[in-house]
């Protein structure tokens, strides 16, 4: 439908918040003189809303179902992709495939100069750093217990080289938040969540009045103002919240002493806490919805044959050091990716920097494409 809220209206929306957030932040900076006289609030509001425009920028087609349909497809091809030795990879590029999270990927995409399709990118460490909201890379131990990461194994210098240029380390020696990556994960937070509850309505999923009651919960009171003004008016009552959260904690924040599961929704009211999980409560509901549920299935077929094709392809390629050793299809593929100029110029490269760009050119892509690519490769 052409009212629900796609990947870019999204990423707007949480740049807008963001940078309310930002903005209001900043004052406060300046308020307690504690923003170098070079600097202005303005550079505050650059650094947040540059990572909440990527934040969203490495998540696969078909968003979270794809994150799944890849960590699914990877755990039943693990042989097939990294060999019997798979054991002894699990701390490298297998990890990264395994666990594969958008957030990484996003940080990625935007941090590495060897990016041949972003080079228009050059974010600033406080940018890379807002970004964070999972402090740490694939290789530690907590992805096991918490299935999320902020960096694959293949940015690991790159997330070192941004955590002691900010100074992110604890005396512990632990990576902490940058503290505006607090207002990013707020923005995008407050956005989907209001954003997914309205579109509930739009796909008659949920009714108006059920969603109306839950937006005067998070507001405060009962109004007959229309659906979508409540949502204005519900993210901003979010956002002002959050505002008085990240005061209220400053002192925290800036010395790196909230732990990075303590999001700013958490010291919310009562009553917004309430709303909020109402709304949380019904997205089992919301997203086992039957076109949903076709989603998430035509995702692990769609980016199944992508991946296997794909991992076959760049295996040769690795192998043999040589792009005319590949057959026509593969040299087909090759050059729907990348072209065989960069295929060429790259053929000494490693297994495993290529299964990165096996990840950069399937997260790259819309929905619609990938569906494309995968009719393809069948010989529809």
């Amino acid at each position: 439908m052409d009212q629900i809220h796609n990947r870019l209206t999204h990423t707007l929306e949480v740049a807008s918040v963001g940078r309310s957030l930002a903005s209001a932040i900043g004052r406060i900076i300046v308020k307690r003189r504690e923003l170098p006289p070079e600097r202005s609030t303005e550079d505050v509001i650059c650094i947040v809303q540059a990572a909440c425009l990527a934040h969203d920028i490495g998540n696969p087609p078909f968003g979270h179902a794809g994150e799944y349909a890849i960590r699914e497809w990877t755990k039943e091809h693990a042989t097939e992709l990294f060999g019997n030795e798979m054991t002894s990879n699990l701390h490298g590029v297998a990890r990264d495939w395994l666990f594969f999270e958008g957030n990484a990927q996003s940080f990625r995409m935007v941090a590495r100069a060897d990016n041949r399709d972003q080079l228009y990118f050059r974010l600033t460490y406080a940018s890379l750093g807002a970004m964070i909201k999972y402090p740490w890379h694939s290789k530690d131990k907590r992805v096991d217990k918490e299935k999320k990461l902020n960096v694959f194994s293949s940015e690991e210098a790159i997330f070192n080289e941004v955590v002691d240029t900010l100074g992110l380390r604890s005396p512990g020696g632990d990576v902490v938040r940058h503290p505006l990556s607090f207002l990013s994960e707020a923005a995008d937070d407050i956005c989907y969540r209001i954003g997914d509850f309205e579109d509930a309505v739009q796909m008659r999923i949920l009714s108006e009045k059920e969603v109306r009651d839950i937006f005067s919960k998070i507001i405060g009171e009962d109004t007959q103002r229309p659906l979508s003004a409540m949502r204005a008016q519900a993210i901003s009552c979010l956002t002002d919240a959050a505002i008085k959260t990240f005061e209220k904690h400053y002192d925290a924040m800036m010395l790196g002493e909230r732990d990075w599961s303590q999001d700013l929704k958490s010291d919310f009211s009562s009553e917004m806490q309430s709303g909020l999980k109402d709304i949380k409560e019904r997205y089992p509901y919301i997203f086992s919805h039957r076109p949903k549920v076709a989603v998430e299935l035509g995702a692990y077929n769609v980016l199944g044959k992508i991946l296997g094709v794909y991992a076959k392809v760049v295996r040769k390629l690795s192998d043999h050091h040589d792009y005319d050793q590949l057959s026509f299809i593969q040299r087909r593929c090759v050059d729907l990716a990348w072209g065989d100029a960069y295929a060429r110029a790259n053929q000494g490269k490693d297994y495993d920097w290529w299964l990165g760009r096996v990840m950069d050119f399937v997260a790259g892509m819309t929905d619609n494409y990938a569906t494309q690519v995968s009719s393809e490769i069948e010989g529809v």
